[in-house]
């Protein structure tokens, strides 16, 4: 399905989309149970009910979005069957999905939950990491990293934290602070920084 469009932006996108979405049909019920918004898309956990027979899955709907002035607010609606790009659906909602196996004609839902579970693996992971940083540690690249004035490196020393934004010096270059790409320091090893040495006894 293609992108559809009304000329006047939207206040609350979620809450418009949710009004879209529960729907009440001859033959099928459509109940929305939780959504939420990551960035430009909005994802959704959705009741389907059979009328005749009364059986109910829960699939998730991820639904890419675009609200603007100029253009007003679009939207192009997918579900995890299609097996969209955009996998970072709330585990909440992700909670509330039928299994795969409840699903008619699944698709490629196995496959966009896995990614989803990997997204969100990766994310505890990089937010474990930023957690471990502190004044002094040691941060090593897989591969060095380029910046302008043709200073490269693939080890750092954080110097301190900005506005929750972590400050770096290229080991053996001080007074050249950087920041480091969130995908950076997701590849990275830490190294805490040494403590002070003992009296020999």
């Amino acid at each position: 399905m293609g992108w559809l469009y009304r000329s006047e932006p939207v206040d609350d996108p979620v809450a418009h989309l949710t009004g879209q979405f529960d729907h009440d049909g001859e033959r099928r019920r459509s109940d929305v149970l939780a959504a939420a918004r990551a960035g430009s898309t909005v994802y959704m956990a959705v009741r389907s009910t059979e009328k005749a027979t009364g059986a109910a899955f829960v699939f998730a709907a991820v639904i890419l979005i675009s609200n603007t002035r100029k253009d007003g607010f679009g939207y192009k609606d997918m579900d995890e069957t299609m097996g969209p790009s955009e996998c970072a659906c709330p585990e909440r909602i992700m909670r509330l999905l039928s299994p795969v196996g409840d699903i008619p004609n699944p698709g490629y839902a196995a496959d966009w939950r896995a990614r989803g579970a990997a997204h969100h693996a990766s994310a505890r992971e990089l937010r474990a990491k930023r957690a471990s940083l502190e004044p002094g540690c040691t941060v090593t690249l897989p591969a060095p990293v380029s910046f302008p004035g043709g200073v490269t490196a693939a080890a750092f020393r954080l110097c301190h934290v900005r506005r929750r934004t972590p400050v770096f010096e290229p080991v053996g270059r001080p007074g050249f602070p950087c920041r480091l790409r969130a995908a950076a320091l997701a590849t990275a090893v830490i190294t805490p920084p040494a403590g002070p040495e003992l009296p020999d006894r």
